[in-house]
């Protein structure tokens, strides 16, 4: 079964912003979860987190669910269009990550 961390922040950061685990049956779950979290910054201002490029995303992430590093999907304020300084991040987890999460403990 397949677990995912998803985050947010600053990319380049070593701690990124309210990570979460979740467990996704399917790939349309992990675009769903993905399309949230992309929204709260599209509602904040920043662009980059189009539905074409959180499906993209989604999709390269369900397909190399062995490689565990992070994916991006880059994010800009709106008054700096070049500043993709911002990102969605999502990589691949384990049960035990989902668990402990579920328990509370976080991260």
């Amino acid at each position: 079964m397949p677990y995912f961390t998803i985050s947010s922040g600053l990319r380049g950061a070593y701690v990124d912003d309210s990570p979460y685990v979740i467990h996704a049956k399917t790939r349309r779950a992990l675009k769903e979860a993905l399309t949230y979290e992309a929204g709260i910054w599209r509602d904040g201002g920043y662009i980059g987190a189009n539905k074409r490029a959180v499906a993209a995303i989604a999709a390269m992430q369900w397909r190399d669910r062995k490689n565990y590093l992070p994916y991006c999907l880059p994010l800009a304020p709106a008054h700096a269009r070049k500043n993709y300084s911002f990102g969605v991040f999502v990589s691949p987890a384990t049960r035990a990550d989902y668990v402990e999460y579920q328990n509370g403990a976080g991260f």
